[in-house]
């Protein structure tokens, strides 16, 4: 009788563990960037960027505080659309995916944090449960090394470090959050800001936001390499 209590007290464990009440198709998640040049003592840290990240289902929002851009990224039949939405001009352009650059995966869209795939990396570590459960990762390639901490529950990054001869880069999550109606006013309030077609700027140079980005030399969004999420974001 003692063996059957303890096989049922470890099943109803498991079970507990195992349980995520956070759905990670609608979630809000707020992470800091920074940079330092390895191996520099005397060279500070960069100040953090501030990155945040708002899922709907087959809807991204990412955000990048630090310099008011904003992308929508929609997915429809595998393919995906972008809105950059401009918030000192409170206006966004719009993207058809044959107009885009690099058609970036939806993996890294969804992620924010563009990480190595999990299935290269090395798991050294477990711990914690249910929505808290955390995968320590390393990996060596090609003259980078990385360490991840990743949430497999919520399919977030906790924590990414990347750091070859010359640069550490840090990904840092701060919190995360679930609030449908929070994220649903984030997206109308995107809808409501002026919108123009990419196709269409060079028509409309009347617009002073367009003149502006006319002037300097916009170009198609281009897209981050590996662990180098939402790089698009702070190059312009």
């Amino acid at each position: 009788m003692k063996n059957f209590f303890a096989i049922l007290c470890l099943v109803s464990s498991n079970i507990s563990a195992n349980e995520c009440d956070i759905p990670a198709e609608t979630l809000s998640a707020y992470y800091q960037l920074s940079h330092q040049a390895s191996g520099s003592e005397q060279q500070q840290k960069t100040s953090p960027q501030l990155f945040q990240l708002h899922r709907d289902n087959h809807r991204v929002l990412q955000r990048n505080v630090s310099k008011g851009i904003n992308d929508i990224w929609s997915q429809h039949r595998g393919r995906l659309s972008l809105t950059r939405a401009f918030d000192e001009y409170q206006h966004a352009i719009e993207y058809q995916p044959n107009e885009l650059a690099y058609q970036p995966s939806w993996r890294d869209v969804f992620q924010l944090v563009a990480i190595p795939e999990l299935r290269k990396m090395q798991l050294v570590e477990q711990k914690h449960a249910g929505c808290f459960v955390e995968q320590h990762y390393v990996l060596t390639d090609n003259g980078m090394e990385y360490q991840l901490v990743w949430l497999p529950h919520l399919r977030l990054a906790k924590f990414l470090q990347v750091k070859n001869a010359k640069l550490t880069q840090q990904w840092q999550l701060t919190d995360y959050q679930y609030d449908k109606q929070e994220i649903t006013s984030l997206f109308e309030q995107y809808s409501q800001y002026q919108s123009t077609d990419y196709a269409d700027i060079g028509d409309n140079e009347g617009i002073p936001f367009l003149a502006t980005m006319i002037n300097q030399g916009f170009a198609l969004p281009t897209h981050r390499a590996k662990a180098s999420a939402s790089q698009h974001n702070h190059q312009h």
